[in-house]
């Protein structure tokens, strides 16, 4: 079970980081959408970081986590403190693959009938895991509909990822 929720997250995450690198800079920042792509970016990989944690208060911030980036929805009258400076691609992308490798760990060292962990995740670590990968692959549908709009396809739908880890 373990490998196979490697797999998952990882084939996710390879998705997400194909629209990334996909996006066109015109588009990266654009607030058309109230929320720009960049930050949609953001709270997905935040929220999948924070997720595979063990719990809320072990999670361990990126390091170049800027505060309330990762909020969507309702934020303080002076939005550009928290749009300013912008994550890059580069920065992003880096992101990615950083819970990419931190996931292996993760995944691998834990039990998955215990609790989730946050408290307002009333379930067991594996359906947290599910929910985690759920969260990650809605967003990256948002993200592929953007791009749709703006003209951009062919973003691949990935099965699952091989490449020999157990």
């Amino acid at each position: 079970m373990k490998r196979e929720l490697i797999s998952q997250y990882r084939a996710a995450l390879s998705m997400l980081r194909n629209v990334v690198v996909s996006c066109p800079e015109i588009l990266w920042d654009n607030t058309d959408n109230d929320i720009a792509f960049w930050q949609l970016v953001y709270h997905t990989l935040y929220f999948t970081d924070l997720y595979l944690a063990d719990n809320a208060h072990r999670f361990v911030r990126w390091s170049r986590h800027r505060q309330d980036y990762q909020k969507l929805g309702r934020l303080p009258a002076d939005r550009t403190k928290l749009t300013q400076p912008i994550y890059t691609k580069n920065d992003l992308l880096g992101y990615i693959s950083e819970i990419d490798q931190l996931l292996i760990h993760q995944v691998k060292e834990e039990g998955f009938k215990g609790p989730s962990g946050f408290e307002w995740l009333v379930m067991n670590k594996l359906e947290s895991h599910l929910y985690n990968i759920r969260h990650l692959q809605h967003h990256t549908g948002q993200l592929i509909e953007r791009l749709h709009q703006f003209g951009v396809h062919g973003i691949p739908w990935i099965i699952q990822f091989t490449d020999g880890e157990d």
